[in-house]
Order: C-alpha cells, then structure tokens, then sequence
C-alpha cells in the first residue's frame, strides 16, 4: 500500500472515530437540556456570583445560605445542601455581571456561544505550529467536538474555555519569546489558582522573566478582589474551599481527581491507609514535578514540548481536578492527531493511539465520572502522557 492510500485510509478512520465520538457528545447535552433548563449547571456559581455583586451583598459572596436564596430566584435548587457554590475569587465574578441582564436561560445559552468562540479562537491560534497547521479544518473541527472535556464543559458552561484561550496565548507569547506579556495571560487565568499557579512556576524554571508579568497582574487581580469583597477575601475563600471540598465530597474529592491524589488517595488495598496514601501522594507528587523541573529547565526542547509538559505535570500534582479539566490538554492532543495523520505504515506508534483512543473515549468518561463515580482511574491516562513526554529523546521539537 503507498504513502498516499495508507494516509487517506487513516485519515477516514480517524474521522469516523471521532465523529463518533462527537454524536454521543450531542446525545449527552440533548438528553441534558431538560435538567439545563432548571439551572442546576456549573454556570449557576458563576451567575450567583454575578448577581451578588449587583445586589450590593459581595461581602456575602462565600456565604452558603446567601448563595442559597440567590439560587432560588432562577433555578430549582431542591436543598439548601445542594446549592452550587461559587468557589472561585471574586475577582472572576465581575466577567458575569453583563450575564444578569438577562434571564437565566438566555444568559447561559449566551455563555455557550462564547465557549464555542473560545475553542474555535484556541484551535485556530494553535494552527501557528506547523504540524497542527497540516491538519484539515474538518478534522480540527472534528477534534474539538469529539473530545469529551470540552463536550461536557459547554454542557455545564464552565469557564474552562476562557483559560484554555488565555494558556494557548500564553504558549504563542512564549513561542514568540514575549515572555512578560505570557506571564500576563497566566495570571489573568488565577480565577482557577490551583492550576495557573503551578503551571507558571514551571514554566520560570525556563522562562522566568514571564514573573515580571505574572507578579504585578497577579497583584491588581488580588487588589481588585479585595474591593469587591473586602480584605480577609483570601482567607474567606480558603476557608470556603475547605468546606465545599467536604460538603461535595462524593462529586469533588479524590475518587472523582484523575490525579495523583485521587490515583493514591482512593487505590483499592490502601485507600484506607491515610497517613501511608498521604506519604504516597507526597512522594509522588515531588517525583513528577522533580522531573518535569529537570526536563524543562534544560532549555533544549521546544517551548510547545516545554508547555504541554507542564501543563501535563500540573494535572498530576494539582490538589483539584475534573474531567472537564483535561480540556486544557486540547493543545497537545492536537499535536498528537496531527503526528499520527503524518506517520508513515511502520511509524505509526501503539503508545499514541491507544492514550488518544482513551483520551477520546466519551463512554469510558461517563462511566467513570458519572456511572460508578471513580473517575480517579483516569489520572493513568495523563500518568501515560507524562511518561511518553519523559521518554522523548532531546531535543524534542513538538509533543508527540
């Protein structure tokens, strides 16, 4: 079989895979709409939020019962216990304030369709490399609608889009060797702390100067949230966290954390053995990012190899983390469609196909996350990425 055909044959099932994948992502969100139309949507906290400010009760912003009875002017909320909370700085609640001008429904269906912009923005900006650039539009289309994170993201209008779009300019400043102006784009994205800051600092292993800008952006963003809801803000929002973390458990905590923590902190045998499962996510933890410093910090890899590295890494050792979290690694899932359209018949790797195979796997994501609720066995999906990532000879020009 030549080069051509075997490309083409490829190619077609690559598409007919992930337009499957693509039709049970529009199978889920329409048999959702009914429960979407009653509020009860990760889009809530960020509208409470929104609504709060406006009412002149931003002090109240991490008070549960206030968020509560906002709740309750726009969505059927059929507990105070199972109110959503806004668990993020108060900063971000000022994106959402124009939202409240509008009835809840149409606010959020708004919402979406910036979403939809947001990815098209981020896939459009990533075509900058060439591999990804190779890829047809149809195939890039195909891609981002297939993939399940970004699928059950515009599902619950989460804002995981917003930082996705604010990385990929981060990755294009960096690539352009604006590392101050990157800097910027990170700390815009601290409405999610437990993820920016982490992946920041591992980027200044190689390129500190981006701290020139990430310092004095995070800095305003923290005055900013003070003037909203006053000074003890971060101290509010720590201990708010804490709480959800404990309130929500069956949804948020480490069985649900396709991570190290939820790897080590649920692992059948020794899930019940806290001080040792701690020890283990410690030990870990600092093993992946020692590493990931190390491979970094050498400077021979490309900066999109560097990034997707990071981006990896921090995954595996954030504290907090959900499936719709792995939208943030659209980027290097791209580069991984786009080397496997150019490999020839003997150089098609099994290591790739099979982590794109489960990272496209929409069933396997349901029935983890929503089914038996043990989502924590997917961290060995990222766990196989950083592996590969680590393996790649030096220097490594893209994520492969």
């Amino acid at each position: 079989m030549t080069f051509e055909a075997f490309a083409r044959r490829r190619k077609f099932l690559v598409s007919i895979f992930l337009f499957g994948m693509f039709c049970c992502n529009l199978t889920l969100f329409i048999r959702c709409i009914p429960g979407l139309r009653k509020g009860y949507q990760d889009f809530t906290i960020y509208y409470t939020s929104a609504l709060l400010l406006r009412q002149g009760k931003a002090a109240a912003l991490y008070d549960p019962a206030v968020q509560y009875q906002t709740q309750l002017a726009f969505a059927t909320v059929p507990d105070p216990k199972d109110s959503l909370p806004y668990n993020h700085p108060p900063f971000e609640a000022l994106l959402f304030v124009p939202f409240t001008w509008m009835r809840y429904w149409y606010a959020y269906l708004l919402w979406t369709a910036f979403n939809v912009v947001m990815v098209a923005a981020s896939a459009l900006l990533l075509r900058r490399f060439r591999k990804i650039k190779e890829l047809s539009p149809f195939v890039l289309a195909l891609a981002c609608m297939g993939y399940f994170p970004v699928a059950i993201g515009m599902v619950l209008g989460q804002d995981v889009f917003l930082l996705l779009l604010l990385m990929v300019l981060a990755l294009i400043s960096l690539d352009r060797g604006n590392d101050e102006v990157a800097g910027v784009w990170l700390a815009v994205g601290l409405f999610r702390p437990h993820m920016i800051l982490p992946l920041s600092l591992l980027l200044a292993v190689r390129r500190w100067r981006l701290l020139i800008g990430f310092i004095p952006a995070a800095l305003g963003l923290g005055i900013i949230s003070a003037l909203i809801a006053g000074w003890a803000w971060p101290l509010e929002f720590l201990r708010f966290v804490g709480k959800v973390e404990q309130t929500w458990r069956h949804n948020l905590g480490p069985q649900q954390a396709p991570n190290l923590r939820g790897l080590f902190g649920y692992l059948p045998g020794i899930r019940n053995f806290v001080p040792f499962t701690f020890v283990l996510i410690a030990i870990s933890s600092l093993a992946v990012c020692v590493l990931a410093v190390r491979r970094i910090g050498k400077g021979n890899d490309s900066v999109s190899y560097s990034f997707c590295l990071a981006m990896v890494t921090t995954i595996l050792i954030s504290f907090h983390a959900l499936w719709y979290d792995f939208t943030f690694l659209l980027p290097i899932v791209l580069f991984m469609i786009a080397s496997l359209m150019r490999e020839g018949p003997g150089e098609v790797g099994a290591a790739r196909i099979v982590l794109l195979f489960f990272l496209f796997l929409s069933p396997l994501y349901i029935y983890l996350a929503m089914d038996v609720h043990k989502f924590f066995w997917f961290s060995l999906i990222p766990l196989g990425l950083f592996v590969r990532l680590m393996r790649m000879p030096q220097p490594a020009a893209e994520p492969v």
